[in-house]
């Protein structure tokens, strides 16, 4: 039996927490599909720690709350309660950490899907502890989102018991911005997210040490609150005029911030997907990335992608921008189209035709 879409009245339960105001990649993957799947879609959320506005989308009564395992219990309740008048079509895992209520539809034979958002785990770490237990969450679900084809590409290598034809990749969606009005791009590097381990922050601030010898140029730095080992590390490379932290930006902020940037400066070393890369692509930002993982794959022919793991690639591949204002023109040009291959359209659309294949008797 095919479903039309025109006609279909699907009832999802996302497992994962909702966040109206996203500060996290999956935060911010699960708003948006939630938000732009068609409005005869009804949408219910395991956790909740906003309130909603999207119509169809139904959260628990009480926001999460510390101590969780009570604040897990009431929402199981929510739940409960629901599923007496709710007959639900499919079960959306945002994590591997299953809710009751999400196990509760998994055993009456609700279909099961997974979004896996990288292998970070299993890639970078070296306790392998969880890999049982993912592996079996994997091999028993319907079906598997992966968010690159890099992505799906380690999600075989790692577990190799999956049927690669469960396997879809959908990627990222983002919202339309206003990359037409005139920009003028102001004196200063941009850099977003978490600076730990992978992320590889500590280049960044090497090349900015070889960049300001030839000229004065800031770097904004997006993200937590610097550490007392990040302001050391500043001050010992007489970098402390030229880095600015802002650790508190709104959505509009952070778009001006990728437009107004002469780079974009993403030097992580391992990345599922990468959402900063089409947010700054969007804006009209030039991405400088590393040639690892899913990074080439997302950028396609904008961008600059080089071997991240020497600072002076880093520093030269700016340099390149900095001095030449016609490549910089190109670039960003190259950056806004490739933009739109992850239109948020795209993104809802692909998932709506995963959920119909899997209604289909």
């Amino acid at each position: 039996m095919v479903i039309h879409e025109t006609k279909i009245s699907l009832k999802i339960f996302f497992d994962g927490v909702f966040n109206a105001k996203p500060q996290s990649g999956i935060h911010r993957y699960f708003y948006d599909l939630i938000k732009n799947l068609p409005t005869n879609v009804y949408k219910y959320s395991s956790t909740s720690i906003t309130r909603s506005t999207i119509k169809n989308h139904y959260i628990p009564n009480v926001r999460h709350f510390r101590p969780h395992k009570i604040s897990f219990f009431l929402e199981y309740l929510w739940f409960k309660q629901k599923q007496k008048s709710v007959k639900f079509d499919l079960v959306h895992s945002a994590y591997y950490n299953l809710s009751n209520s999400c196990k509760k539809l998994i055993e009456v034979g609700v279909p099961h899907i997974v979004t896996v958002h990288d292998l970070i785990h299993e890639t970078l770490e070296e306790d392998k502890s969880l890999l049982d237990y993912r592996r079996a969450i994997l091999v028993n679900s319907t079906a598997i989102v992966a968010v690159s084809e890099n992505t799906k590409k380690e999600l075989l290598h790692f577990y190799p018991q999956i049927k690669e034809k469960k396997i879809h990749v959908i990627h990222h969606g983002v919202c339309p911005k206003r990359t037409n009005r005139r920009i003028i791009k102001k004196n200063f590097l941009l850099y977003v997210g978490q600076r730990e381990g992978y992320k590889n922050f500590d280049i960044v601030l090497l090349s900015v040490k070889e960049i300001v010898k030839k000229r004065k140029i800031e770097l904004i730095v997006v993200g937590p609150k610097p550490n007392a080992a990040e302001i050391s590390n500043i001050i010992e490379l007489d970098l402390k005029q030229f880095v600015k932290f802002k650790n508190s930006v709104t959505d509009h902020e952070l778009e001006i911030l990728y437009s107004e940037c002469l780079a974009f400066v993403y030097p992580s070393l391992y990345e599922g997907f990468g959402y900063p890369l089409i947010e700054a692509m969007a804006s009209g930002a030039i991405p400088i990335g590393s040639k690892t993982s899913c990074i080439p794959e997302i950028l396609g022919n904008a961008g600059i992608t080089t071997d991240i793991t020497r600072h002076l690639n880093l520093t030269n591949s700016i340099l390149k921008i900095l001095n030449d204002q016609n490549l910089s023109e190109k670039l960003r040009l190259a950056s806004i189209k490739r933009a739109k291959d992850f239109s948020i359209s795209f993104f809802a659309n692909n998932y709506m035709a995963l959920y119909r294949s899997l209604l289909i008797k």
